[in-house]
Order: C-alpha cells, then sequence, then structure tokens
C-alpha cells in the first residue's frame, strides 16, 4: 500500500474547515467521510484472493523446511540412490516435526487469547458444544464396478445393492 499517496489523499479530501454546530451538518460530513473511506479501500487496498493452503500457522521456517524437503525430493528423484533416500526421509520426518511444532505453539495461543478475553472463551464454548451435537457425514467410499455393468456405479443406495447382492445373497 503506498502509505504517502494514501496521506496525500486524505488530507485533500477530508479537510474539516467548517465547524460542525448543527446535526445536519454533521450527518452530511459522516456521509462524507463514509464515502471517501470506500473510495480509500477501493483505491489504495488491493483485494488478494484468499488461498485454501494459508494458514495462521504457517511462518517462515515453515516455508524453509518445505523447501528443502522438496529440493531433497527432487535430487532423491533424479539420482535414485539410496542416500538421497534416506536424506529425504530422514528430512521428511524434520519437516513433520517442524509443522507439528508451529501448530502446536499457534493453537496454545491461541487459546491463551480465548481465556483471556471473557467475551470470547463463550464464543468458543457455543462453538463447541454446536459442533459436539451436528450430525457426522458418513465416510465415502469409492465407486463400484460390476462385471456385467459398463459403467461406474456412484450413488449410494446401489453401491448398498450390489454390496447386499454379492454378500448377502441366498446361495441355496
Amino acid at each position: 500500500m503506498n502509505t504517502e499517496a494514501l496521506s496525500a489523499y486524505l488530507q485533500i479530501h477530508l479537510s474539516l474547515k467548517h465547524s460542525l454546530d448543527d446535526k445536519t451538518m454533521m450527518n452530511d460530513r459522516v456521509c462524507k467521510i463514509i464515502r471517501m473511506l470506500q473510495k480509500i479501500i477501493k483505491k489504495f487496498i488491493f483485494l488478494t484472493k484468499s488461498s485454501n493452503w494459508a494458514r495462521d500457522f504457517w511462518n517462515q521456517s515453515c516455508f524453509e523446511v518445505v523447501m528443502k524437503s522438496r529440493w531433497l525430493q527432487i535430487i532423491w528423484k533424479t539420482q535414485d540412490i539410496l542416500e538421497a533416500w534416506n536424506e529425504y526421509l530422514k528430512h521428511n520426518d524434520h519437516k513433520n516435526k517442524i509443522i507439528w511444532q508451529t501448530k502446536c505453539t499457534h493453537f496454545r495461543s491461541q487459546m491463551h487469547e480465548l481465556s483471556e478475553a471473557l467475551k470470547l472463551i463463550w464464543c468458543f464454548a457455543k462453538w463447541a458444544r454446536i459442533e459436539s451435537q451436528l450430525f457426522k457425514k458418513l465416510s465415502q467410499f469409492s465407486s463400484l464396478k460390476r462385471s456385467d455393468i459398463d459403467h461406474m456405479i456412484t450413488t449410494f443406495e446401489k453401491k448398498i445393492k450390489i454390496l447386499q447382492e454379492k454378500f448377502f445373497s441366498s446361495s441355496s
């Protein structure tokens, strides 16, 4: 964000030269400030698409350890020797440990912040109560294919019917 351009824009467009004596002048000024803030947001704050991979706990050490792990994986795949494989496995375990530690540290800090703020602890308790009452999703299993049918069977009811025919059919 260009802070110099933002401050110049604010000085030009939000100068308070007049005193605010009555309510109509105050309301007009508030509406003008709101419009100016909306313009400022559109002009100076760049919108980025959030990523599904973005995590709060992620830091520079996580990034570095993942990049080294990827590099070791590339070396192992191109050279295909046992030493490269062992080094990759060793570093991958180290990477998992580093990421696990940063996740734990972040979770502990979040819990500490929740315990410090009285209002937030009740939000957390409400979330925990609601989550415990929700129905759990049924586990998904892959599509089935019968030998006499050309296409894959994907619907849950048809999968049940095929499994019943296969395992529980009367063999008399």
